[in-house]
């Protein structure tokens, strides 16, 4: 996120359920802004949970409030102006900014310092040892081994 954010700018801000919903930045406190969702809350937000607009269209995964009914589904917006959502169902509609919400992509590991995924037996061999320890249940070292 860029560092500048000035009052009545509109960003994506994000909200105590871990969605960014479009938002008018208020008021700049410090490391903070305080905003307007454009559903009526206010809150507090932390820069670092503030995307600015034209960020947000080219980095979030979003969903659509589908006809403003509270039913969010995910989909793609293939156009900004005006807003077009191609639900993933196939469902197309024309949308305002207020139904939207996003969701920040998972960063990619870094291959040089992900840990390589272990072995079947490495596995085993670490259930075991929860198990022997009574960190796991007998229901539990059955159900994990049963997921190999």
């Amino acid at each position: 996120m860029n560092d500048i954010v000035s009052p009545g700018q509109t960003v994506f801000a994000r909200w105590s359920d871990g969605y960014y919903y479009p938002a008018t930045v208020d008021e700049v406190l410090g490391d903070h802004i305080k905003a307007s969702f454009l559903d009526g809350d206010t809150g507090l937000v932390a820069k670092e949970h503030v995307v600015e607009l034209q960020e947000a269209f080219e980095t979030m995964h979003f969903q659509g409030n589908w006809q403003y009914e509270g039913f969010f589904f995910k989909g793609v917006l293939s156009s900004q102006l005006p807003m077009i959502m191609n639900y993933n169902d196939g469902d197309v509609e024309q949308i305002e900014l207020g139904q939207l919400r996003g969701t920040m992509p998972k960063p990619k590991p870094n291959k040089e310092t992900a840990e390589p995924p272990i072995s079947a037996k490495e596995y085993m061999g670490q259930l075991k040892s929860l198990y022997k320890a009574g960190l796991l249940t007998k229901e539990e070292y059955k159900r994990r081994k049963n997921l190999l």
